[in-house]
């Protein structure tokens, strides 16, 4: 157990730091999936565009 003195960032192990993201990670794939499911289904094409993401890498 760590002492009053150690900083919070340093009493954690790199694998509970690494795992910390995880979450964050998840919900912004959920967050995309919903909003590409809004764009296709309630029909904005802006919307769609502005998600595309393979648009963006396949640009010559």
């Amino acid at each position: 157990m760590p002492d009053a003195s150690t900083p919070p960032e340093k009493s954690r192990s790199a694998p509970a730091r690494r795992q910390a993201w995880v979450p964050y990670l998840a919900w912004g794939w959920v967050v995309l999936l919903a909003l590409a499911a809004i764009a296709e289904l309630g029909g904005f094409a802006d919307l769609r565009l502005a998600l595309d993401v393979q648009r963006h890498f396949n640009q010559r």
